[in-house]
């Protein structure tokens, strides 16, 4: 409730004892006129009141020259009418209003006041502006002195002071309210002195925050693009304006060309991207940013660059905006892309069944399913995809060998119509016999049936009368074929349906369905590609294994070589042995990096190429370190780790260089030890690198057991768990034959079913001839440190 002010004496001819609101005091002499001063001027000023008027009240009224007792009395009667009517606009006033004598004590309080300020009016009334619970402070977190207060400056000065920023403590929560204050002087005396002061305030506490908000975020976009994470341009319709490192390396150029004006995004922009960019520009000027889209850049050197941007308005007049740049041309590894590419296709599944827009999601889905390396995955997929989003059942059909329809895949609703369609078809795969697909296959046709039953009577002649009569009960379905073309090359027909109870297809669904139709085509031409690649890299890699292991006197060798379960990748594991002259006699395991025909070709290269230098060169360093330069040189983006021992059957003497592969495995008199040091960099990571020899002296009756990391090492099994291990059971079975050690290998670590990467193993055990002219195990070797 506003607190009442004390009575106001009017200052007229006739004195009147009528309590009065607080207002702007003007004087006047007992004639009426208005005594001049600087405030009465500048309210004049800043109201546009007549001097011949004067405020009573909060109102403006005339101002009679010799007032009369009829004129007093229906006067008193509108100033206490117009008295009201500003208590009721004092009371309702947003802004928060407190009314101050000439020492800055409060005399009245609005509500909006003690809400902002958190204290209920009758505590706030009698509190000064110097009052120590105000706690006020300046902007910078300063104290804010209470003679410097708005309300003490204007009584001080008798002029407005506007917009003064303080903050305050909330009564009731104690948090800082940062309130935007302006004080008016009021009730001037005769001298012109105020007497009395309005301050009147906002809480502009939220939009200080927001503001900071946007200042924190300005600075984080400062540090994300001087740190070059991102490409960051900023540009207007007619340039770019300012660029960081990364945007400028991605496309080729250095920061003279940006000063020179030769980097220009509308002449970096393919013709056949231009509508994206005035698209994104549109949505600009009508949303303030536009959504990420996938485009192409010509770099410097005109090749293009396959980038994702973004954008977000900085000034209207010019526009302007600021961009985000990232570069899409390294893509991840094959299996990786794989299995993103179908989880975004099930992400966007999902994203069209809750918005129900099912053009950008068939568009999107079909450039996912596009990617897939199997053709049976990639139609299931496909198919799995379209049901139910966009038909009751969908099928794939291709041709065989001669040329007739064959059904490849489908899938449907558990509803009798699409069984019903699916077995009149299946009755009639000919491509004489449905035009449909004839049209869709030989000329590249889609075809739109609305009213499916009577179109497969008139359509298929030589349907059995029960598959007629099949055909006649679908009056009301719909029908949609398109052709899977890559160019002038037909690799069969889509074919998708709706049921008789669901709305039937429309011609704006043609499009949809042609363009899944095209993506599949495209998905199902990489996937033959891929197989067969896939097909060459296995032979060739193949052949790089040895047939048979060779024969060495005092040696027995067994290997194994178990590929990878999962996937269709090829593995980069091999594995060699063979003497190199007297008691020598060399053994090689290593993995290359990747698993296609490049990596196969690689593996063959790095196999004949350690061949040739282990001829010349006694020392297993030089040898890899021989090989690391010209794997450089011969496959500069090939890396492969390589595992190299020497072992003199006479001395027991097993020298050996390590390239980033797992340690050998040599048999002691306690059980095994593994030989961890030294240990290099694997090939082709620098052609500069150099290896370091190792040496131990083994027993001449001795057993030694290399492998690769697919033995070991395990999704569902630390390394450190599968070198136990394997330790454990090559301890168990040193003084076997060699292939009794692989066996009991397998055994242990092998058992599952399912391996995600090649495994392989070359054990050799030193033996010794009898007298029968056997070679038998020797006892337990001794391993002796060099």
């Amino acid at each position: 409730m506003l607190t009442r002010l004390p009575p106001v004496r009017t200052s007229t001819a006739v004195e009147r004892s009528t309590t009065r609101w607080p207002a702007r005091n003007l004087t006047f002499r007992s004639d009426g006129s208005r005594i001049p001063n600087r405030a009465a001027r500048l309210r004049a000023r800043c109201y546009g009141r007549a001097t011949d008027r004067r405020w009573t009240g909060g109102q403006t009224v005339p101002t009679p020259a010799v007032p009369g007792p009829e004129a007093l009395h229906g006067d008193a009667r509108r100033a206490e009418a117009a008295e009201e009517r500003y208590r009721r606009l004092f009371e309702t006033m947003l802004h928060g209003v407190v009314y101050q004598d000439t020492t800055g004590t409060i005399i009245a309080v609005n509500p909006a006041a003690a809400e902002i300020l958190g204290a209920p009016s009758e505590a706030l009334v009698g509190l000064r502006s110097d009052d120590p619970s105000w706690a006020a402070t300046h902007q910078d977190g300063s104290p804010f002195p209470g003679s410097e207060h708005p309300a003490m400056e204007a009584l001080r000065t008798g002029e407005v002071v506007p917009d003064v920023v303080m903050g305050v403590a909330h009564g009731r929560t104690g948090e800082r309210r940062w309130l935007l204050v302006t004080a008016v002087p009021d009730a001037f005396d005769e001298r012109g002195v105020p007497q009395r002061v309005y301050t009147m305030f906002t809480d502009m506490t939220e939009q200080r925050r927001a503001a900071g908000a946007l200042r924190e975020w300005d600075r984080f976009l400062r540090r994300l693009r001087d740190t070059n994470v991102l490409g960051f341009v900023f540009a207007d319709e007619r340039r770019i304006i300012e660029a960081n490192e990364a945007f400028l390396s991605m496309v080729g150029y250095d920061r003279s060309d940006l000063t020179a004006g030769r980097v220009d995004w509308r002449t970096m922009t393919p013709p056949e991207w231009a509508p994206m960019d005035d698209a994104a520009i549109a949505q600009m000027r009508a949303n303030g940013s536009c959504r990420p889209f996938e485009k192409e850049l010509l770099d410097a050197q005109g090749r293009r660059v396959p980038v994702l941007i973004g954008a977000a308005v900085t000034g209207l007049e010019p526009l302007a905006w600021v961009t985000f740049v990232v570069d899409l041309s390294d893509r991840k590894r094959a299996e990786e892309e794989r299995a993103s590419l179908i989880a975004s296709a099930l992400e966007a599944r999902s994203e069209a069944e809750r918005a129900d827009d099912r053009l950008q999601f068939l568009l999107r889905a079909g450039a996912l399913v596009a990617a897939a390396r199997d053709s049976d995955d990639l139609l299931q997929h496909a198919t799995r995809l379209m049901v139910p989003t966009l038909a009751d059942f969908a099928v794939v059909f291709t041709p065989d060998r001669e040329g007739a329809l064959q059904l490849a895949v489908g899938e449907r609703l558990d509803e009798p119509d699409a069984q019903v369609l699916l077995d009149v078809l299946h009755g009639a795969l000919d491509w004489d016999d449905a035009p449909s697909l004839r049209v869709a296959r030989d000329h590249g046709q889609s075809r739109l049936v609305r009213d499916l039953g009577p179109h497969l009577v008139a359509t298929l002649p030589h349907l059995t009368p029960a598959a007629r009569a099949a055909a006649q009960s679908l009056q009301g379905a719909s029908l949609l074929t398109a052709p899977l073309s890559v160019g002038t090359q037909r690799l069969g027909v889509l074919v998708v349906g709706r049921s008789v109870g669901r709305v039937a297809f429309a011609e704006s669904d043609v499009p949809v369905v042609e363009e899944l139709g095209r993506r599949l085509a495209v998905g199902l031409t990489n996937a033959r590609a891929f197989a067969r690649e896939h097909g060459v890299a296995e032979t060739l890699q193949r052949s790089v294994l040895p047939d048979s292991l060779p024969a060495a006197p005092g040696l027995d060798l067994a290997v194994r070589y178990l590929p990878a379960t999962e996937g269709v990748g090829v593995g980069g594991d091999w594995y060699d042995a063979f003497p190199l002259g007297g008691t020598l006699f060399a053994l090689v395991i290593g993995d290359v990096v990747g698993h296609d025909l490049g990596s196969a070709s690689a593996m063959n290269q790095i196999r004949n190429t350690l061949r040739a230098y282990a001829v010349e060169e006694a020392d297993p360093a030089s040898v890899l370190r021989r090989t690391n330069t010209a794997l450089a040189k011969l496959h500069p983006d090939a890396l492969a780790t390589v595992f190299y021992a020497v072992l003199d059957r006479a001395s027991g003497e097993l020298s050996f260089a390590n390239a980033g592969h797992p340690p050998a495995l040599v048999a002691t008199k306690e059980g095994a030890a593994y030989l961890f040091e030294p240990a290099g960099l694997m090939l082709g990571v620098d052609p500069d690198a150099t290896f370091t020899t190792g040496r131990v002296r083994l027993d001449t009756e001795c057993a030694v057991l290399l492998y690769s990391d697919g033995l070991v090492e395990d999704r569902t099994r630390p390394i450190d768990d599968g070198l136990d291990a394997l330790a454990r059971a090559f301890s168990g079975h040193r003084g076997s034959s060699a292939e009794a050690v692989c066996q009991a290998v397998e055994a242990a670590l092998l058992t599952g079913a399912s391996r995600s990467d090649d495994a392989c193993l070359l054990a050799a055990v030193c033996v010794r001839v009898t007298g029968d002219g056997a070679t038998v195990p020797g006892s337990a070797p001794v391993v002796v440190l060099a």
